[in-house]
This record gives C-alpha cells, sequence and structure tokens, in this order.
C-alpha cells in the first residue's frame, strides 16, 4: 500500500472513530452523569451528531467528496468548542453569565488536572476530525484523475461504530453498578464539630458576617453560580434546580454542611437529590473560593 493510500484510510478512520468517541461521549455525561447541557454544549451537539452519521456514510459509499462536506462542520464546531473554553477558563469574554434557561455556559462539571474540561474534550474531538479530512486530502483521493483509481474498505465502519457504543454501554453498566454496589455510610458530627475539608485537611473559612457589602458580594456571586439553575431569588427552575428559600431541607443545614455542598456539588444519584440531575462542585464555577462561597450562604441564609 502507497504512502497516499495510508494517509487517506488514517484520516477517514480516525474522523470516523473521533466523531462516534464524542458522541457516545457526550450521551455519557449527560445521560449517565446527568450533567446538563448547556446552550453551547448544544451547538456543539448540533456541530458533531450528523457527523458521526455523514462520515460514516461516506464511507460506506467512498464518496470521493466527504471531506468537504465534513469540514464545514468540524470547523465551526472547533470555533464554538474553543470559544467555550475560554469562557469557561479566561475572564476574556467578561462575567460568567447564563446563555439561557439552565446551567452558565462558564460552568465547569470536569477539571481534570485543572486543565481538561469537557468543551476541551469537544476542541480536540472537532480537530481530529478536522486533521482527518486534511489528511483525506492531502493524499490525493478528491482529484478529479484519481476518482476511482482506489476504494478504501468499509469493513472498519461497523467495528468502529460498534466498539464507540460498546464502550458507551460497558460505561453505563459500570456507573450503575457502582450506584447499587456501594453501601450508604452515615456518619453524624456534633455540630461543634467544624466540617473538614478533606481534600486539604483545613476547616473551611467561616461564612462572613452580613454587611450591606458583604449581601452584595454574595448576590453577585449568587447570580453567577447558583440563580440558573435556582432562581434569580432562590424559587427554584423545575426540572433543574429545587427552591432554596423558605426550604426546609436548607435551613436545617449547619453553615459548614452548606459550603461543602455548594463545594463538592451532588451527584445525580444523591439521596437527598430530588431532580435527578447533578450538581457541579462550585455551581461549575471551579474559581469559586471557600470565602466566595461564604458570601453565597449569606443570601441563603437571608431568604430562610
Amino acid at each position: 500500500m502507497n504512502s497516499s493510500r495510508f494517509w487517506v484510510r488514517l484520516g477517514l478512520y480516525s474522523a470516523l472513530t473521533a466523531a462516534w468517541v464524542s458522541m457516545m461521549g457526550s450521551l455519557y455525561f449527560s445521560e449517565v452523569m446527568r450533567f446538563t447541557p448547556c446552550t453551547l454544549c448544544w451547538f456543539q451537539r448540533v456541530l458533531m451528531y450528523p457527523l458521526a452519521g455523514l462520515i460514516a456514510f461516506g464511507i460506506l459509499r467512498r464518496d470521493h467528496h466527504l471531506p468537504f462536506l465534513v469540514l464545514p462542520f468540524s470547523l465551526l464546531g472547533q470555533g464554538v468548542a474553543v470559544y467555550h473554553y475560554l469562557l469557561q477558563k479566561t475572564s476574556i469574554f467578561g462575567q460568567p453569565a447564563s446563555c439561557g434557561l439552565g446551567v452558565t455556559c462558564s460552568s465547569v462539571w470536569i477539571d481534570w488536572f485543572g486543565i481538561v474540561t469537557i468543551p476541551l474534550l469537544s476542541v480536540f474531538g472537532f480537530m481530529a476530525i478536522t486533521i482527518g479530512m486534511l489528511m483525506v486530502i492531502a493524499g490525493g483521493e478528491n482529484r478529479p484523475n484519481l476518482v476511482g483509481a482506489y476504494r478504501w474498505p468499509r469493513w472498519p465502519v461497523p467495528v468502529i461504530v460498534v466498539i464507540a457504543v460498546a464502550l458507551y454501554v460497558a460505561e453505563a453498566v459500570r456507573a450503575g453498578e457502582m450506584e447499587v454496589s456501594l453501601p450508604e455510610i452515615h456518619i453524624s458530627l456534633p455540630s461543634s464539630v467544624p466540617f473538614l475539608d478533606l481534600s486539604t485537611g483545613a476547616t473551611p473559612t467561616p461564612v462572613p458576617t452580613a454587611t450591606p457589602t458583604s449581601q452584595e458580594k454574595g448576590e453577585s456571586l449568587y447570580a453567577q453560580a447558583c440563580a440558573s439553575c435556582h432562581g434569580a431569588q432562590g424559587e427554584g427552575v423545575e426540572g433543574l434546580g429545587t427552591a432554596l428559600a423558605d426550604s426546609p431541607y436548607v435551613s436545617q443545614l449547619s453553615d459548614d454542611a452548606m459550603l461543602a455542598l455548594i463545594r463538592d456539588g451532588r451527584a445525580a444519584d444523591a439521596d437527598d437529590n430530588r431532580t435527578g440531575l447533578a450538581m457541579p462542585p462550585r455551581g461549575g464555577q471551579s474559581e469559586l473560593s471557600d470565602e466566595q462561597i461564604g458570601f453565597i450562604i449569606l443570601v441563603i441564609r437571608d431568604w430562610q
């Protein structure tokens, strides 16, 4: 097999793999982990999901125009994903705000190594597809005089699709097994014992004293991190977040316990989670400090 054919094959099947893994991965985050997609997440899905079918059918049909059909989607999707990542990790575009009903587009659901978030994974997916299609073009298979000169094999298509779907199913089953196999452990601490931050071994920053200034800070931070799911005045948003105002559950929590809940988030399958959706750590704002969470708690306490 000559080098041009090798690069064509590598580009085609790498792009197909990236599209299907990206689609199954996004479904895993939303349907298994119950991470609520924001508006920009949906834009990326709209651009990624058709590519999974388009690339597969393009390879099966041996369509030499496939790269030119795929590149507009992958390039636009890559641009949206880069913008989304910068919105999460920088202040270039101003303060975080809700880009629609639900979690803010700057919410961070995963933050592996302090760098890798879901939008960055999306960047990698779209980039792999783009590079793959450019490899096909560079391989010369789209030049008119070479059309029909080489037919790439079709058999890898069902193999790649089946592997991607199997990985999704396996992870979904594993997540389900973890839910039922983990024992429930309830530890009661006296109210006089502060909640320990297990990540550092230190006690959290105490909730600040209520003053006009601290209340103003709390309202601003609450609007950024909490309002899109729990409502501007803590009234709750149906299907997203429960009411915080006049909430018996919230009122019985100590300040330390509330700080830990906001800081650590809550899994979709938690016993006291009535929405069935995960709550992101720190309200999805990874840079939110314990002191800033304390200002948010002031606002919530004012509604009790």
